[in-house]
């Protein structure tokens, strides 16, 4: 027997009907599928908090800071 709990309410899932099983079954689904989305968006912030520490630590010096005008001090070769 399968129990699902809403509203702190136990419901016996065989007793539902089909369509009812299917919405259960859809909700078991999005809610694996959000878990997944989840665990990707903390993976990502990490991967990005890295990055920025890499890129401070070894690329944002004194010579890349940006004239405060915003004019280019690139030279073309």
């Amino acid at each position: 027997m399968s129990i699902i709990t809403v509203d702190n309410v136990n419901y016996e899932t065989e007793l539902f009907s089909e369509r009812g099983k299917g919405l259960v079954q859809a909700l078991l689904e999005a809610d694996v599928r959000l878990r997944e989305a989840t665990m990707t968006a903390t993976l990502l912030q990490a991967a990005t908090i890295a990055l920025i520490e890499e890129l401070k630590a070894e690329h944002l010096t004194e010579e890349a800071i940006a004239p405060e005008d915003g004019t280019d001090t690139t030279t073309e070769e």
